[in-house]
């Protein structure tokens, strides 16, 4: 009897954490639409503070209800690195002190987590299911919390996300229909956001205008996310339009930094001229501004209507099969809260009888809505995609400014590959042909007076040419690997997979070969991306993927390290950008820390007809 009463009182403590979540989920509502309007601040302490919430959920659940619940967090990012000038660099800002860049490295860290999205909609649909849970527990006992655990572990735990390909029948009908109802939702909710963004993007304009470059990136990245739900979840692809951001300021000869006529002692006020300057000619900021007055209006149109009647439908289950019955048994006699058919012109309802025949009409204001959702959501994206997508215009504008970059870029990779060459051959094998000369000077001089001395020599020589070779052959190899020549790029790929110590999948989907300069451009990014994946990712294991679609090359690799990889940081990944640039190619990394590292190469170019190797997908591994 003791434990029965102990359950009763532990379902109360879990109906007051769930009530508890709904103020937390109010604090982390609000911090959004303040993060949306600019006032970026509070989200992350907000969203820091639910998650303790979910945390306490999970050792309250592996305690009371006898579920392990692992927590699924990814680590903290590291501290920001301070460069050689003194300045802390994050994307093309600078700070004085590093308490604004390990802001916004926590302020992606807790967006970019999957988990905070489970912990968020765990603190949504909690109070629903807790305030069933002392009734339940009256009921059951125990065993309804064993339930609730089970359940809260299915909404917090990690859990890889099953394709809808492998469902079928029903189950899988229901998935995309409301998969495309929530994607409907996501629309209209980052509409709004576009259209809270645009007014503190209007005042900083009239008024402190040197903010205005912050006000506008935080726009776009609303609009950023609204074309990658459009692309990746709907199927409407929405390119970026907008042009390149100005290259950051170098330093004068006098040390001075300057823009236009005026000198600055530091970088920072020029770099903001320049964003400013390039911003507001981008044409694509001022369709932005059209878009987050129109897409919220259209969202609205296309989506509130299969809301509220969606939303009608569950509700009038809930009062058909739960409060009407528990009305009854309380005898409160309370209709006007249990006849909510009323509203649709039906007669009342009171008894089971009459609740039978009325809920195939609330499953009808549930499903019959969700149908249409596919449909109204490739609407709503493709109604986005007139203002947010690329134009010919802006297309054409995006490959000017990105030659105009890329070829500094790529003259100075030339150059510097050209010294390299050459440091090579004068530090290596020059000094060795040198040696080898003056040996066979002594050869020469030794071989009437001392043959011994003479063969000791010419075994010397033997060895000295042999090492020689060697490393004329591996120069060679770096300029342009031999079994890229001769096989091309699919099996110079599985080659240097072959060769490198980690778990290696090459898998291809395409027949023929690519230009030998696009070749050699995406074999040396893949050998580094590789050696990056060992060298500081601490991978095991690495996934390579080539596929030709579109006009494009799309090669993507992807290993299980530690994450964290930041072009601005190194050498390699720069290296990688200025070689894709020169093709008009791009590199999209994605490394949150502690997760996995997907890089993703795209270069623009024609696919041959004449196979190199056949379809196949191939394995290796080094002990």
């Amino acid at each position: 009897m003791t434990k029965y009463w102990q359950s009763i009182g532990r379902a109360f403590a879990l109906l007051g954490l769930a009530l508890a979540g709904v103020f937390d989920l109010a604090v982390a509502f609000v911090s959004f639409c303040l993060l949306c309007s600019g006032l970026f601040f509070f989200f992350g302490p907000a969203v820091l503070y639910a998650r303790r919430r979910a945390v306490t959920a999970r050792e309250l659940a592996g305690r009371w209800c006898g579920i392990d619940i692992p927590a699924p967090y990814r680590p903290e990012p590291p501290e920001p690195e301070r460069e050689p000038d003194g300045w802390y660099r994050r994307e093309n800002s600078l700070y004085k002190t590093p308490r604004w860049p390990k802001f916004f490295l926590q302020l992606d860290w807790i967006s970019d987590d999957p988990a905070t999205a489970r912990d968020l909609g765990w603190l949504i649909l909690n109070p629903l299911v807790s305030v069933l849970l002392p009734v339940l527990t009256g009921l059951t006992g125990s065993l309804a919390l064993r339930w609730y655990g089970r359940w809260t572990s299915w909404r917090l735990r990690e859990v890889p996300r099953r394709p809808s390909s492998t469902r079928s029948g029903l189950r899988r009908w229901l998935h995309e229909h409301f998969e495309a109802f929530w994607h409907q939702l996501a629309l209209f909710g980052l509409g709004l956001a576009q259209l809270v963004m645009l007014a503190p993007q209007f005042v900083v304009f009239l008024g402190p205008w040197p903010l205005f470059p912050t006000m506008t990136q935080s726009s776009r990245a609303v609009a950023d996310t609204f074309r990658r739900v459009s692309t990746e979840w709907i199927g409407v692809r929405i390119d970026r339009p907008y042009l390149l951001p100005p290259p950051f300021p170098v330093r004068r000869a006098d040390g001075m930094y300057q823009f236009g006529q005026q000198l600055s002692e530091d970088p920072w006020w020029p770099a903001r001229m320049s964003r400013f300057k390039s911003m507001i000619q981008d044409r694509a900021t001022w369709r932005d501004v059209v878009s987050a007055v129109l897409n919220p209006l259209v969202s609205a149109v296309l989506s509130l209507p299969v809301l509220l009647l969606v939303g009608y439908g569950f509700i009038a289950l809930q009062t058909l099969w739960l409060w009407r019955p528990i009305s009854q048994i309380w005898g409160t006699g309370d209709t006007d809260t249990i006849t909510m058919f009323s509203l649709l012109g039906l007669p009342e309802i009171t008894t089971n009888g009459q609740a039978l025949l009325a809920t195939p009409i609330a499953l009808a204001l549930i499903f019959i809505p969700v149908v249409f959702s596919p449909w109204l959501v490739k609407l709503q994206a493709r109604f986005g995609r007139l203002f947010l997508g690329s134009t010919e215009a802006s297309r054409l504008a995006q490959r000017v400014s990105r030659l105009e970059r890329t070829r500094t870029d790529t003259t100075d990779a030339q150059a510097e590959e050209l010294r390299r060459i050459e440091r090579d051959l004068h530090d290596g094998i020059q000094s060795r042909l040198v040696a080898m000369g003056m040996k066979l000077g002594a050869v020469e001089a030794l071989i009437d007076t001392d043959p011994t001395a003479a063969k000791k020599l010419t075994a010397d020589l033997r060895q000295a040419s042999s090492t020689a070779l060697t490393e004329l052959r591996e120069l060679v190899r770096g300029i342009q690997p031999p079994v890229l020549s001769e096989r091309g790029l699919v099996d110079a790929v599985r080659a240097a997979a072959m060769d490198s110590p980690l778990k290696a999948e090459v898998s291809v989907d395409f027949d023929g070969r690519v230009e030998r300069p696009v070749e050699s451009c995406v074999y040396f990014a893949v050998c580094e991306l590789l050696t990056n994946a060992v060298k500081h990712g601490e991978a095991r294991a690495v996934t390579i993927e080539l596929r030709h679609d579109g006009g494009a090359l799309r090669v993507t690799v992807t290993d299980n390290g530690i994450g964290g990889a930041n072009p601005a940081r190194g050498t390699g990944l720069r290296g990688i950008e200025r070689r894709l640039g020169a093709f008009d190619g791009k590199l999209t990394l994605v490394s949150p820390p502690g997760g996995t590292t997907t890089a993703t190469l795209e270069i623009p170019c024609r696919l041959d007809s004449v196979p190199s190797s056949p379809k196949t997908n191939t394995s290796s591994a080094t002990d």
